[in-house]
């Protein structure tokens, strides 16, 4: 009988053990479950949220170009927006102005070499003390099918991953890393200084850092940029013959140059919950005082955080 009860016991603690196992790991599903599900729920929330952005930043390029012959740096859809909360979450955006950079889609229009924008993008490459015949390695990269000079595939199709060169526009500086020469490196070091737009665009001397304007404007010291630049943010330019008297006798622009603008680029991060995700879209502006229109979104990242702060 002592036995048969001894056994009786350990069988009601097995269950009783196995019972709770069962139920801990029910719980830990229904957490699990509950996690996920808000998770997803903060992820909605900031693409929702982020999207209401690029369209509030559409909104202010649209009134700025009713209300002003000029885009500058010191108009309000220059000046980053602080991070306000939105709905249980905080949402951050900036805009930029792309076409104060140089457009590596000017090197190549309509399948052939643009010499003007080649000569701006090796000025450049000189000021940034690289070596200026990476202009020609993209210009080839640019070239499309059957042209004189262009291609290189040799090059690329003898790499440990072959592959071909572009042969068409450039979907992003980015792509520079797949060009011969071009290193992550030099890439980042170009980056603050490079767009690349659907279309071939003059450079705004109103938003224009230093070494562009001075790669612009043969003969321009990189000192006379950075005080252009300085009266820029006072007093825009208000025509590229404003501009010109305000150069040093005997420069003058080697390449177009504007004072407005029709690319916008809108960078926006999202904290919701656990969630941290960044997107950016690029806005075009046909005409001053028509509406401003989002040309495309892309996921930059996103990601869980540690912890759900909100700062």
């Amino acid at each position: 009988m002592r036995r048969e009860r001894g056994l009786a016991l350990i069988v009601a603690l097995l269950v009783v053990a196995l019972t709770a196992t069962i139920a801990a790991d029910l719980m830990r599903g229904e957490l699990l479950w509950f996690k996920e599900s808000g998770n997803v729920r903060a992820l909605a929330q900031a693409h929702a949220a982020m999207d209401g952005a690029f369209r509030l930043a559409a909104v202010e390029v649209t009134h700025e170009g009713r209300h002003d012959q000029v885009d500058d740096l010191a108009e309000r859809w220059a000046q980053p927006l602080p991070r306000f909360p939105v709905g249980g979450g905080t949402v951050h955006a900036w805009v930029l102005d792309p076409e104060g950079r140089f457009n590596l889609n000017d090197l190549v229009v309509a399948g052939k070499e643009v010499p003007g924008a080649v000569a701006v993008f090796t000025r450049l490459l000189q000021l940034a003390g690289l070596n200026p015949s990476l202009a020609q390695a993209v210009v080839a990269w640019e070239m499309p099918p059957g042209s004189a000079g262009g291609g290189f595939d040799a090059v690329y199709l003898g790499r440990r991953t072959p592959y071909r060169a572009g042969r068409q526009p450039m979907s992003g500086v980015s792509e520079l890393r797949l060009v011969q020469g071009f290193s992550a490196k030099i890439v980042r070091k170009l980056r603050p200084y490079l767009t690349a737009l659907p279309l071939a665009t003059p450079i705004n001397v109103n938003t224009a850092p230093a070494l562009v304007l001075a790669a612009l404007c043969p003969g321009l010291t990189l000192k006379e940029a950075q005080t252009l630049g300085q009266e820029a943010l006072r007093t825009p330019f208000m025509s590229e013959a404003a501009f010109q008297q305000a150069l040093p006798q005997g420069v003058s622009p080697s390449y177009q140059a504007d004072v407005q603008t029709h690319y916008f680029l809108v960078h926006v991060t999202a904290r919701f919950g656990g969630i941290v995700a960044r997107r950016r879209a690029l806005l075009y502006r046909a005409a001053r005082g028509q509406a401003t229109v989002i040309l495309w979104q892309e996921a930059l990242w996103e990601h869980h955080r540690v912890t759900a702060t909100h700062t």
